[in-house]
């Protein structure tokens, strides 16, 4: 299921037109700096939360809206006389919340700095013990340690809420005998309790799991130490299992998207016209250019996806090609992106001079890729071969719908799908899509992709029964990238 998104003249998106799925998992909005996602992120909060228009968005042109569709139901932020309306169309069923990094979210709303002052000393016996929830997760993300902290406290709303005009939850922890309150917690105490007060109460309001929820967290990596930010993705994705929250964060961080799926990956785009692409899936090497951090790698394979990046990785383990080296294969997405970062390492020389770049690309886009370079004028030297096989969708649309292989039908048959067949899934995908417009079988790999989701398996695992077949039942075919892999590996 898919939140659809359109926003127009909202801050720097001038027309944005994006999909997010709104199942449970981990996923990333990202992009270079000014490309957009923390108003595409602070905008698709909009759909639950009625925050205030100007201060978020600033002064907006009268014809700017955003606009929401979800199954049958829909909703609308609007400008009518120069003031923002919400309308709905339909019973949208989706709940959630947002929080926005330092200066925008859910921490101190309608407050001035004299209410802070008489919040920060108010006596102790207008506060409340806060959930185990709270002070045990505080502890262990930001310190690796659940009892860093000795007690958790908030604000009484029945007690504080009146005397002093305040709303929310406020916050103080006890460390050492001395009282501390969220006014003066560190950046990373103050927004990680924030999320953590929104978090149980969105958990204790769990009445249906069914319904889909989602959270969006905006660069919340400017507050977080690395290792607490690993120890809060493991966190955050146990909450996701466990509430069934689709929890997307605004980032540019090497930790969250290394730990983020292609598939939940979306890579915003900025071009010279100032329009926007959304490119998804996309892989982390190309979102983040990871290859800034491989300078420990003798040689960097560059590839389009996961099924190529296992088969080259089972030639070289099987073949025992290593040869003392280390060597890293990096999915890039497709072969422009594979291209396009391979010139970047070369001429920028982002890996030193110890590395080398090899790049490896699909088997059905050679005579692509040869017109790309060429146009592009592209001369870096980099090594260039290309696959006996295609991307994972292309092939499985190639071998399951168009020319039948009847092993690799019955070796998915037995081994994957047992719950429902492939012989159903395929029936579905032809009958639900026009298969004249599914030539990269991406709408196919939809269907399969549900149903591994449904049975709790990962494209990793599929990918690597796929890849052992691919090995075991086409060793001509990979003998030729093989000789390649052996050629450069000797220089």
């Amino acid at each position: 299921m898919k939140l659809e998104i359109l926003i127009k003249k909202i801050k720097s998106v001038k027309a944005l037109d994006i999909a997010l799925p709104i199942d449970k998992g981990l996923y990333a909005i990202t992009g270079q700096n000014g490309s957009g996602k923390s108003t595409v992120v602070t905008c698709a909060a909009t759909v639950f939360f009625n925050i205030p228009m100007k201060d978020y968005f600033g002064l907006t042109d009268d014809d700017a809206f955003i606009a929401f569709r979800l199954e049958n139901a829909s909703r609308t932020w609007t400008k009518e006389n120069g003031k923002w309306k919400k309308k709905y169309n339909g019973n949208m069923q989706i709940k959630g919340f947002y929080e926005g990094s330092i200066i925008f979210g859910n921490r101190f709303k309608n407050t001035d700095y004299t209410l802070l002052k008489s919040l920060d000393k108010i006596s102790s016996t207008k506060l409340i013990e806060a959930d185990e929830f709270i002070r045990k997760n505080m502890g262990y993300i930001l310190h690796g340690d659940e009892n860093f902290y000795e007690k958790f406290y908030k604000t009484d709303e029945k007690t504080v809420g009146s005397a002093f005009d305040f709303r929310g939850d406020l916050y103080y922890y006890t460390k050492g005998g001395k009282r501390v309150s969220q006014f003066h917690m560190s950046t990373g105490e103050n927004l990680l309790v924030s999320i953590l007060g929104s978090l149980f109460l969105r958990n204790s309001q769990r009445g249906s799991l069914k319904k889909p929820c989602v959270i969006f967290l905006d660069e919340i990596e400017l507050a977080l130490h690395p290792s607490s930010l690993k120890r809060l993705i493991t966190f955050l994705r146990k909450m996701s299992d466990i509430y069934n929250y689709a929890i997307y964060f605004s980032t540019h961080s090497i930790e969250l998207i290394s730990s983020t799926e292609p598939s939940n990956i979306f890579f915003l785009e900025r071009h010279a016209d100032d329009k926007i692409e959304v490119l998804n899936p996309c892989y982390p090497a190309y979102a983040t250019r990871f290859l800034y951090d491989h300078q420990g790698y003798d040689q960097i394979i560059l590839v389009e996806d996961d099924l190529a990046r296992m088969v080259i990785r089972s030639i070289i383990f099987e073949k025992r090609l290593r040869d003392n080296r280390l060597v890293h294969v990096l999915p890039c997405g497709g072969y422009t992106n594979v291209i396009d970062l391979g010139d970047e390492v070369v001429n920028s020389n982002l890996v030193g001079k110890v590395a080398s770049i090899i790049i490896i690309l699909d088997g059905d886009v050679e005579e692509k890729a040869k017109r790309y370079l060429s146009n592009k004028k592209v001369k870096n030297n980099i090594p260039l071969n290309f696959l006996p096989i295609e991307s994972l969708e292309k092939f499985l649309r190639s071998d399951l719908v168009d020319n039948v292989d009847l092993k690799l039908f019955r070796h998915l048959s037995d081994y994957v799908f047992h719950q429902r067949s492939l012989t159903e899934l395929i029936s579905e995908y032809k009958r639900e899509h026009d298969l004249t417009k599914d030539s990269n079988g991406k709408k196919l790999y939809s269907i399969i992709d549900k149903e591994l989701r449904a049975r709790n398996k990962t494209r990793e695992e599929f990918v690597s029964i796929i890849t052992k077949y691919l090995i075991e039942e086409n060793g001509a075919k990979i003998q030729k990238i093989t000789k390649f892999l052996k050629e450069q590996m000797k220089k």
